[in-house]
C-alpha cells in the first residue's frame, strides 16, 4: 500500500483549509491521507467564525484503529484546539515513537479568527519534544515564545529549542518584503534557508499545506531538508495556480491539478519504462565558468564581473552564502543586467527561488534540492548543474533528472572548499557517457587547466585565480583563459 499520513485537523467547510488541503496535498505526492477531524468550524475562504472541537475520547478511538489498520508512516497534526486535543496527540505520540509528527501549531487562520480554546498555548509545547520538526510562521512562532522577530529571532529560536523543539521552519509569508524568507533550524541551529518570491494577495490553507505536503515526504523516507524543499518548490506552483473566489479575498491553493497529473510530482522524474531523461538539457558556454568570491562587496562583485565579461567569459555563476536575502536579490539582478548586455549565461548558487526571481538558471549541490523539482520550476529553457564530486551513480541521477551539465571536483587543492576530496583527472573521460557538457572545478588556475581540457571540460570553474586580481588585470586573464579552449578544444 502507499505510505500512509495520519491527519489530525480541522474541517473547512471550504475546502481551502484542514482536511480537504491534507488529503489532496497527500495524494498529490502519491501517499494516502487517514484523517481524524479535530474540530467542526464554521468558516470560508475569508474568515472563521466559530468551531466546535470533537471529545478527545472519540478522537483517541479513530487514531487507535487507524494506526492498528494501516501502515502509518507519518503523523500530521494541523487544529488541534484544545489542551484535550494536545493530550491526545501526546498519548499516541508517545506509543509510536518511531513515526516521523509534523505539527503545524495553528493558533489562527490566515483571514482572521482564532482556533484554539482556553490556554491552549500553554500545553502545546507538551508536543515539541515529540516532533519531527514543527513549522509556524512568524506571528505563531512569536505568540508560542516571549521573543519577538526579527530583532530577537535568535533569542526565539533558542527559546522553541528549550521547550523541547528538535526541528523548527520558521516560515517568513507574514514577514515584509518581496521574497518570502524560511528557515529551517534544527537543534538550534541554521542548517538550511530558501526564498521565494512573493506572490500576490492572500492565500487560505498554504500553511496547512506545506505541513502535508512535508509529512508526505517523510512518509516516503525523504530526510527532513529534502522533504522541505521538494514540499516548497510543489507549494510555490500550487500558489501560483490558485482559485480566487473574490477579487479582494483569499485564493484557494490549486492543489487537484498535481492530483490530476497535469504536473507531476512524483519521487522520481525518470519514466522508468523509457529510461530516458525527461528534459532535454539546454546549451552551456565552452570556456571559463567565473564562480564569483562570496567575500566581494556589491561595487567590488560588479567590476570584477564586468572585467571578467569583457574577456570573453560567457558562464557566471553568483555564489553568495550570505542570509541578507535583500542583498543577494540586488546583486543578483544587477548581474543579470550585465550578463544579458554581454550575452552571457548566469547561474545561481544553491537558491531556485532567486534564481526564479532574476531569470537564471541554477547550480545545485549534492544536498541543496532535487534536480527534477527545480526543472519543473524553471522550466526547460533554464540550465540547471549539478555537482557530482566523484561520483559517475550521482551524475546518471542528475542526468535523469534534467541536468544541463555536471561539475566534478575537486581536481586541486582549492582554499574555497579546502577539505574537498581530490578527485582523478580520468573522470572527466568516463563522464562522457552522459552526453552532457562538464564542468570541472577545484583549485584550477590558468596554468593546470590544460590537462583538464585536454582531458574533456566543457568548462573550468574558476574562483580566486580571476576575483583575487586587480581588476585591470582581469580582462586579460579572462581572455587568457579562452585563448587556452580555443588551443586545445577543435
Amino acid at each position: 500500500m502507499r505510505p500512509v499520513v495520519l491527519c489530525f485537523s480541522g474541517l473547512d467547510p471550504s475546502g481551502g483549509a484542514g482536511l480537504q488541503a491534507d488529503i489532496e496535498t497527500i495524494a498529490a505526492f502519491g501517499a494516502h491521507a487517514a484523517v481524524v477531524c479535530t474540530a467542526l468550524t464554521i468558516q470560508d475562504s475569508q474568515q472563521v467564525y466559530g468551531f466546535e472541537t470533537v471529545r478527545a475520547e472519540l478522537l483517541q478511538a479513530q487514531a487507535e484503529k487507524i494506526l492498528a489498520d494501516l501502515p502509518v508512516k507519518a503523523i500530521k497534526c494541523g487544529m488541534l484546539g484544545s489542551i484535550e486535543t494536545i493530550a491526545v496527540i501526546e498519548r499516541i505520540a508517545r506509543a509510536h515513537p518511531h513515526i516521523p509528527l509534523v505539527l503545524d501549531p495553528v493558533l489562527a487562520a490566515n483571514s482572521g479568527g482564532g482556533l484554539t480554546a482556553g490556554d491552549f498555548i500553554q500545553h502545546i509545547h507538551r508536543l515539541f519534544a515529540l516532533a519531527t520538526v514543527i513549522t509556524p510562521n512568524t506571528v505563531e512562532a512569536q505568540q508560542l515564545s516571549s521573543f519577538h522577530l526579527p530583532d530577537q529571532e535568535g533569542e526565539l529560536i533558542a527559546d522553541l529549542t528549550q521547550q523541547g523543539a528538535n526541528a523548527i521552519l520558521l516560515k517568513g509569508g507574514h514577514e515584509s518584503g518581496v521574497m518570502i524568507h524560511n528557515r529551517l533550524y534544527q537543534h538550534g541551529k541554521l542548517s538550511q534557508s530558501s526564498q521565494w518570491p512573493r506572490l500576490a494577495g492572500e492565500f487560505h490553507g498554504s500553511g496547512c499545506t506545506l505541513a502535508s505536503a512535508i509529512a508526505a515526504g517523510l512518509a516516503q523516507g525523504l530526510t527532513l531538508g529534502v522533504a522541505i524543499t521538494r514540499a516548497e518548490v510543489w507549494l510555490h506552483e500550487a500558489l501560483k495556480n490558485a482559485d480566487k473566489p473574490h477579487d479582494n479575498g483569499q485564493s484557494i491553493p490549486y492543489r487537484q491539478a498535481f492530483c490530476r497529473g497535469e504536473k507531476s510530482f512524483a519521487l522520481s522524474s525518470v519514466d522508468q519504462n523509457a529510461g530516458k531523461r525527461l528534459f532535454a538539457p539546454t546549451g552551456v558556454p565552452k570556456g571559463l565558468y567565473l564562480i564569483t568570491d562570496n567575500n566581494l562587496e556589491t561595487a567590488k562583485l560588479l567590476s570584477v564581473v564586468e572585467a571578467a565579461l569583457k574577456g570573453q567569459t560567457k558562464i557566471i555563476q553568483y555564489r553568495d552564502k550570505s542570509l541578507d536575502s535583500q542583498k543577494r536579490l540586488r546583486e543578483a539582478q544587477a548581474l543579470k543586467q550585465l550578463c544579458d548586455v554581454y550575452h552571457a549565461t548566469l547561474i545561481i548558487n544553491d537558491d531556485v527561488a532567486l534564481a526564479e526571481a532574476v531569470g537564471a538558471g541554477v547550480h545545485l549541490g549534492r544536498g541543496d534540492g532535487s534536480i527534477a523539482a527545480a526543472r519543473q520550476r524553471l522550466g526547460t529553457d533554464k540550465i540547471i548543474g549539478a555537482t557530482c564530486h566523484n561520483s559517475l551513480t550521482f551524475a546518471q541521477q542528475a542526468t535523469d533528472q534534467g541536468a544541463s551539465y555536471l561539475a566534478f571536483g575537486a581536481f586541486y587543492p582549492s582554499s574555497t572548499k579546502p577539505n574537498a576530496a581530490i578527485v582523478d583527472v580520468g573522470i572527466l573521460q568516463s563522464a562522457q557517457q552522459f552526453g552532457l557538457p562538464i564542468v570541472a572545478i577545484g583549485g584550477i588556475t590558468l596554468e593546470n587547466a590544460a590537462p583538464l581540457i585536454k582531458a574533456g571540460a566543457h568548462c573550468v570553474a574558476v574562483v580566486h585565480d580571476i576575483c583575487a586580481l586587480p581588476i585591470a588585470n582581469i580582462q586579460q586573464r579572462a581572455n587568457a583563459y579562452h585563448e587556452l579552449f580555443t588551443a586545445h578544444v577543435s
